[in-house]
């Protein structure tokens, strides 16, 4: 079995020329920043986020300065601050963090109430296998494993996307000739042999984020624009109206990509055929809007900052402090994760907070907005991970 001091030394390397910070959060954050959407990513403690942040006048999509947000009709919750643990016990569990085999696990999101999806690998640039931990038995199950295939000279597969049946996954590659290429696999939830999709060099090397739609794979590029191609093969067809787009979560896109600092003005429903659009109204001196379906989260005087859609609902939950840098859309449309870990509920005004924090890594290491947030003091002693697809609907 390897050692804490092996894991330290392997994602210290995955960090490249990152800032070292201490050992695993060196590895997360230098994952996060070669990603940047998005996501991939894994998150580092934030502590001091938006002392950087200069405020700036916000247009809305008609190119008008968007005005300040009337008083909401159904205002946000009060926050209660709870012990992480006591506000949601049925969702907390722990999970080890090594495998016999000596290859170090790392949460990417949930599949249900009762299951969380998990890659394997040397580290986190490295997977290879893809696993999913039964909270209830307490037991993995590998779906499949993942090679470098001859004649490759890298190999960087990324996190998985699915859909409940499927999974779906694109590799950063680099052929021992130079030639850079994207694949695209996939491979049933139940197990079985991982199929490639395409393999793609030229035109669509800059994948940022994958998803499933029943019998199709979807993407989204960095230089903006969404695509997808059928799950059992062919060529890559651009959605209508989709330029300048980037995939959050099917069916919604939005108009900015990860790392901008700017606010989403557009929020894009593709899965009608014609898109539809909703606008963000956002007041001025918000920066760094992030909208869901209902909710949005961004950054006002250095806190985070909650609102709907329409600018209504505006509140900044007592307790919730700094937004992540790198955390930006509501998980499940209702949940807000805070630099030091604590979970805010929009529906309910819950605000869960954790008294052993240890090294967060974070929750947004994922095909899409990640239901997990993790935390861990030694892989030796594992995770405890707040799986939100288990808390309940209502308090």
């Amino acid at each position: 079995m390897r050692s804490e001091k092996d894991l330290t030394e392997t994602l210290r390397a995955a960090a490249d020329h990152a800032p070292d910070p201490g050992g695993l959060l060196a590895g997360v954050e230098g994952r996060r920043r070669r990603r940047r959407r998005r996501r991939t990513r894994g998150l580092a403690v934030v502590t001091a986020v938006a002392a950087v942040l200069a405020a700036g006048t916000v247009m809305a999509a008609n190119g008008r300065q968007a005005a300040a947000p009337s008083p909401a009709a159904r205002p946000f919750p009060q926050a209660v601050a709870v012990p992480l643990e006591r506000a949601w016990p049925q969702a907390v569990v722990t999970m080890p963090g090594v495998r016999a085999d000596g290859l170090f696990r790392f949460p990417v999101t949930t599949l249900d109430a009762t299951r969380i999806l998990v890659v394997a690998g040397p580290g986190m640039a490295t997977i290879r296998a893809i696993e999913v931990y039964d909270t209830t038995t307490r037991t993995f199950r590998e779906i499949t494993g993942i090679s470098t295939p001859p004649g490759m000279r890298t190999y960087r597969p990324q996190p998985p996307a699915h859909d409940g049946l499927n999974l779906a996954w694109h590799v950063n590659a680099v052929r021992k000739d130079g030639t850079q290429v994207r694949e695209i696999w996939t491979v049933p939830l139940a197990g079985g042999e991982p199929r490639q999709v395409a393999a793609m060099t030229g035109e669509h090397l800059r994948i940022e984020r994958i998803a499933l739609d029943g019998d199709r794979i979807v993407w989204s590029e960095r230089t903006g624009g969404v695509w997808w191609m059928p799950l059992a093969g062919g060529a890559p067809t651009r959605f209508p109206g989709s330029d300048g787009l980037h995939l959050v979560e099917w069916p919604w896109a939005s108009d900015v990509a990860d790392g901008e600092d700017r606010n989403q003005t557009r929020l894009v429903n593709l899965s009608t055929g014609r898109p539809s659009t909703r606008d963000v109204v956002a007041p001025p001196d918000v920066l760094r809007l992030r909208c869901g379906p209902s909710w949005c989260r961004g950054v006002r005087g250095g806190r985070t900052y909650l609102q709907r859609l329409d600018g209504g609902g505006a509140a900044e939950p007592p307790g919730l402090g700094l937004v992540p840098r790198l955390g930006d859309y509501p998980a499940l449309d209702r949940f807000v994760v805070s630099s030091g870990g604590a979970v805010y509920d929009v529906r309910t005004g819950t605000l869960a907070t954790s008294d052993r924090p240890g090294i967060w890594w974070g929750h947004e290491w994922s095909a899409e907005p990640a239901a997990i947030v993790y935390w861990a003091e030694s892989l030796r002693d594992g995770y405890r991970v707040l799986n939100l697809a288990a808390v309940p609907p209502a308090q």
